[in-house]
């Protein structure tokens, strides 16, 4: 993921924005009467914050177990080496992994932190021994199974 400076959101920006976390179906019509605003101002504003990445997607959000992939983990990894090409060989495995949801590089104990999700103990299991342990640049793995989830948001705190 590449950094970016952080945008300069007007509280129109933040009122969009903070709608749409809400509810990403909102049309630009729907904005407009929610916000108290003409359609083709919501319109210019919301094209100006997805042609600057302040949106990166609209998305569903789905109920994992309800979808039958309710197993969630989490995965501390550390790498064979520090190197730029097992780096880019390990991160070249995580975005071409569906189960891994979520990854960070981190400090610490660990290099990369993972929030994995499967259908069952055994899915997870065969991701762990044949992909992610039999990956050169994976040295050893750590991994926690959530036994409930307490809280989830995906709303920013604008």
């Amino acid at each position: 993921m590449q950094k970016h400076s952080p945008l300069t959101l007007t509280e129109l920006d933040r009122a969009i924005l903070a709608a749409l976390q809400e509810d990403a179906s909102l049309s630009a019509r729907a904005l407009a009467e929610r916000l108290g605003q003409s359609q083709s101002t919501v319109w210019r504003r919301l094209n100006g914050l997805e042609e600057a990445g302040a949106i990166r997607a609209r998305v569903a959000l789905l109920d994992p177990a309800r979808v039958g992939i309710g197993v969630c983990v989490f995965v501390q990894i550390n790498l064979t080496d520090h190197g730029p090409r097992i780096r880019q060989a390990f991160e070249a495995l995580v975005a071409r992994t569906p189960e891994i949801m979520d990854c960070y590089a981190v400090t610490g104990s660990f290099d990369y932190t993972l929030i994995v999700r499967c259908a069952s103990v055994e899915a997870f299991e065969d991701l762990l021994m044949h992909r992610l342990l039999a990956h050169e640049a994976v040295a050893n793995a750590s991994s926690q199974f959530t036994l409930r989830h307490i809280k989830a948001q995906t709303a920013l705190p604008l």
